[in-house]
């Protein structure tokens, strides 16, 4: 939990970090789709079957997760309010720390090689999402 924690924390300065040349969107414009075990030709890596894929960037570089969908009892209510559990979804081995509370998220795997061959395509599907939020016109709705 601390480790997804931090990098929620770290997300908004990023781009001060990367230089400032990426405009903060509004939560609202992150781009997100429901996937679904069974729905999609490669392999399901995911030990749910069904969440949302999401993609945010930053700094000039896209980052997608996968999380759980709660409904609006597991959720919560204000004040009182439950996170879903979410990971990173990348062949980037060193990115799987941002989210390793949340391992669970993922099947078992038997080797970095097999994790990293089951998300490729879904990361793929998440930078698609990014590039389709890209060229949709922007709102000044928040």
């Amino acid at each position: 939990m601390l480790a997804g924690l931090s990098l929620a924390a770290a997300l908004p300065f990023l781009p001060a970090v990367a230089g400032g040349d990426d405009l903060v969107r509004p939560a609202s414009s992150f781009p997100e789709m429901v996937i679904r075990k069974g729905q999609t030709q490669h392999e399901w890596p995911f030990s749910l079957d069904e969440g949302k894929l999401s993609c945010i960037g930053f700094g000039g570089q896209r980052h997608v997760f996968f999380a759980e969908i709660l409904t609006d009892e597991e959720a919560g209510t204000f004040g009182n309010m439950k996170l879903p559990r979410m990971v990173v979804v990348t062949a980037n081995p060193f990115a799987y720390f941002a989210t390793f509370d949340s391992r669970e998220l993922y099947l078992p795997w038997d080797s970095l090689e097999t994790l990293i061959k089951r998300l490729a395509p879904y990361e793929r599907m998440g930078w698609d999402l990014c590039e389709s939020a890209n060229d949709a016109p922007q709102s000044d709705d928040l």
